[in-house]
């Protein structure tokens, strides 16, 4: 009898196991050997869950800004004005980024990597409190 695959199972070891690898190798001398391993999945399951490291990138930024910015939005809620609100988050992120290099690295992808910063975007976005340009999206006419 063929053994049954739980996803959501895999998947959970998979984060896991890159938030413990991303912490401690940081994000980008990370292999994706090293996560399989680590995770005790095969590299098909891998691919089926995320396509990528990219795509676990993304699964984390989603969960690490919303706690993030949820945990900001209530102590800013009588901000005098939503650029209050913006400080706070760059100020938690800026704080957060300084504790390590390798989260550091984290959040240096997670700005750059289209997907991942999309999120960011919509995550200091969210609930239409203040909208902010997208980088590079508005140029100046000429």
């Amino acid at each position: 009898m063929a053994r049954r695959y739980d996803s959501k199972e895999a998947k959970r070891r998979i984060l896991t196991a890159c938030v413990r690898l991303f912490l401690e190798k940081g994000y980008t001398n990370t292999k994706v050997a090293e996560i399989l391993k680590e995770a005790d999945v095969s590299a098909g399951s891998f691919q089926n869950i995320f396509r990528t490291k990219d795509g676990v990138l993304t699964e984390l930024i989603g969960m690490m800004f919303s706690r993030q910015f949820g945990a900001v939005r209530p102590l800013a809620a009588n901000a005098p004005s939503p650029v209050y609100l913006y400080a706070v988050e760059t100020a938690l992120q800026l704080a957060l980024s300084e504790l390590s290099e390798n989260l550091r690295d984290i959040y240096v992808e997670a700005y750059t990597f289209p997907a991942t910063a999309e999120i960011i975007h919509r995550s200091t976005t969210a609930h239409g409190i203040y909208h902010l340009p997208r980088l590079g999206k508005h140029r100046r006419a000429m």
